[in-house]
């Protein structure tokens, strides 16, 4: 089976959840005999590619060793792309403008550092390509008098981008062979819709979250009609857990019997040793790790780790990842006084995750509304225990997880507080997880979801 699947990012360049669950279901949907070509905006090189075939719509395309290999962008393929993977592609480069858990404010923010920068090219020339290339910018597309190829453009305008990439993606597949039409999130939603209706191939819709996840009670408009209308015209649906289904039912208004539910899973992993031994940190750490948003609740975070550290006063709460809250929760933790106890690295990678997991005598998970929460199970696989919101998905498959309603910052904390005084609570919670998540692996999510394959085909 041939699949043509559509997504935002992919290891090592991840800014979420979505690229390593991407990843994982691409490696197991690999080993049950689905050929897979995994589309992204946009590759850097590095890409793990040896099980999938990765390409850009730039027509760029990276082989097993995640080297990237650049088409000349003086001709044009008239057949499309070639397949398999390893070779050189021929096609017109034209960029797109998006990165995951863009809304229409972030990009308006994005959007105005870019024009300054380009209007820096006149005056500073090479010196500004650095900059350019560091947000996965042509300094050439930006030039207002670009000779090189005066078609390439970009949008000024969030929506006008996702349009824009839709045409393009249905430039270069349209004349592809694929049995499905795979797409995750609402972003790649227009681009299989069109698709689907160009091929006449069934489109599957992967919803990891909802616009009502991501924003709560201020949904935006434009994002809630483009997600109903992609899941309208959806053959079949899936939802990486029932809390989600349950979303996309009551308030999409999408039939249950059209939303199948694959959960997440997680590799196993043996690193946290080699951390643990030479460790430099204080010794007692609460982490949350995640985006820095709405969505994940920290402020419930910040103001229950004010309840702990009178109680549990050597304690660091390490606040890990980037979003428009942060600077929020900078300026709260200073007015609570806990500036000693709280330490934000910014946005982690690789190792560094790896790190704070493994030295991380509790992980704390605080959504107000999570469609899944793959890091409470990575935090497990680290042999950390967890706190988790029940208004998530991941609650649906630990039993043995400590879960606390999101908004109850007194339950919260004492739970927080519990697990820091009593180690061989903290052992009691690990031993039960470690036995619940070695059956959540991503072979099972790949065996689901070849059931959903058979199913549209």
């Amino acid at each position: 089976m041939r699949v043509l699947m559509l997504g935002w990012e992919f290891p090592p360049h991840i800014s979420g959840g979505l690229g390593t669950a991407c990843e994982g279901l691409t490696t197991g949907l690999a080993r049950h005999g689905v050929d897979v070509t995994f589309v992204v905006p946009e590759l850097f090189g590095g890409e793990k590619s040896d099980h999938v075939h990765l390409v850009d719509s730039h027509g760029r395309i990276t082989d097993e060793r995640g080297t990237l290999h650049i088409s000349d962008e003086t001709e044009e393929a008239d057949d499309g792309l070639q397949f398999p993977a390893k070779g050189r592609v021929r096609t017109k480069r034209v960029p797109a403008m998006l990165m995951p858990y863009l809304t229409p404010e972030t990009f308006d923010d994005y959007v105005s550092k870019l024009k300054a920068l380009a209007g820096e090219l006149s005056t500073r020339g090479a010196s500004l390509r650095a900059e350019l290339d560091s947000v996965g910018i042509e300094s050439g597309a930006l030039s207002p008098t670009s000779a090189r190829n005066p078609s390439v453009h970009y949008s000024w305008d969030m929506f006008g981008e996702v349009s824009r990439y839709a045409a393009r993606i249905s430039e270069l597949f349209s004349g592809y062979s694929f049995d499905v039409i795979h797409c995750h999130d609402w972003m790649t939603f227009p681009a299989g819709v069109t698709l689907k209706k160009m091929t006449g191939r069934p489109l599957v819709l992967h919803v990891h979250s909802a616009e009502f996840d991501r924003s709560g009670a201020h949904v935006n408009d434009q994002i809630f009609g483009v997600e109903r209308w992609g899941l309208e015209n959806a053959d079949v649906i899936i939802a990486v857990s029932y809390y989600t289904r349950r979303i996309l039912n009551e308030q999409y208004g999408i039939p249950l019997e059209k939303i199948a539910v694959v959960h997440n899973g997680v590799y196993s992993d043996t690193v946290r040793e080699r951390y643990r031994s030479d460790r430099r940190w204080p010794s007692r750490i609460v982490l949350f790790l995640g985006r820095i948003t709405f969505q994940k609740g920290p402020d419930y975070f910040v103001e229950a780790a004010a309840k702990v550290v009178p109680i549990v006063p050597d304690v660091l709460f390490v606040m890990a990842g980037t979003g428009d809250m942060r600077q929020r929760m900078i300026d709260r933790v200073h007015e609570l006084g806990l500036q000693d106890n709280f330490y934000f690295p910014g946005f982690l990678r690789g190792q560094e995750v790896e790190e704070m997991f493994s030295l991380a005598d509790v992980y704390v998970m605080p959504s107000v509304s999570e469609p899944f929460g793959i890091s409470a199970l990575e935090a497990i696989k680290f042999e950390t225990p967890v706190i988790i919101s029940r208004q998530s998905g991941v609650s649906e498959v630990l039993s043995h997880a400590l879960k606390v309603d999101f908004w109850d910052i007194e339950r919260l904390a004492d739970l927080m507080i519990n697990a820091l005084l009593h180690p061989e609570l903290r052992e009691d919670m690990i031993s039960m997880a470690r036995n619940e998540v070695r059956r959540l692996h991503w072979e099972a999510s790949a065996i689901k979801t070849v059931e959903v394959y058979r199913r549209v085909c």
